[in-house]
C-alpha cells in the first residue's frame, strides 16, 4: 500500500487475562450474590413503609375488629412490634444463589394468606374477638419488582466490569 498508514496490532493477552478474571468471577458470584441479597433486603424493608407488594398493589387493610383492638401501629398492617420486618435475612447458599425471608412461623401466613381454625374447642380467642375461623389474606412482602430486576441487572453489570 502506498502513501500514509498506520498500524494496530492486536495483543491478546491483556484480553484474555480480563476474560479469565471475569470467568473466574462469573464461577464464584458469592460476592455478587451477598451484595443483591443486601439490595434484596432493603428493598423489602422499605415495602414495611410503602405497605405495597412487590408488584405495587396496597397490601389488604386491617379487619377493622383487629385494628381496634390492636395495641401498637394500629395503621400499619404487617407491623405490631416490627419483628416479621426486623428478622428479614439474606443467605448465600452454595455459592450459586441468594435467599432472602425471615423464619418466624408465621411469616408464609403473611406472604400467602392463610385460614386459622381452632386445634382444640369451637372457637378462637383474640383478646376480645371470638370467632370459629380467621383469614388472613395473602400480604406478599417477599419478591421482586420490575424496578428490582432491572437494578439486579444494573448491578450485575457493574461487578462484571470490576471482575475485568
Amino acid at each position: 500500500m502506498a502513501g500514509a498508514r498506520f498500524y494496530v496490532d492486536f495483543d491478546a493477552t491483556t484480553a484474555t487475562a480480563s476474560l479469565r478474571g471475569l470467568l473466574g468471577s462469573i464461577e464464584r458470584p458469592a460476592s455478587l450474590l451477598a451484595e443483591l441479597g443486601e439490595y434484596g433486603l432493603r428493598t423489602t424493608r422499605e415495602r414495611f413503609k410503602s405497605q405495597t407488594a412487590p408488584d405495587g398493589t396496597a397490601w389488604a387493610a386491617l379487619q377493622p375488629w383487629y385494628k381496634k383492638e390492636k395495641s401498637q401501629n394500629k395503621n400499619r398492617v404487617l407491623t405490631l412490634r416490627g419483628f416479621l420486618r426486623g428478622q428479614l435475612v439474606s443467605q448465600v447458599v452454595n455459592g450459586k444463589s441468594v435467599e432472602i425471608g425471615s423464619n418466624l412461623i408465621y411469616s408464609a401466613v403473611h406472604q400467602f394468606g392463610a385460614t386459622i381454625t381452632p386445634t382444640k374447642g369451637k372457637f378462637l380467642r383474640f383478646n376480645g374477638h371470638v370467632a370459629k375461623s380467621v383469614t388472613i389474606p395473602a400480604r406478599p412482602y417477599l419478591g421482586l419488582s420490575d424496578e428490582d430486576r432491572n437494578e439486579i441487572v444494573e448491578r450485575t453489570l457493574e461487578w462484571m466490569q470490576r471482575q475485568m
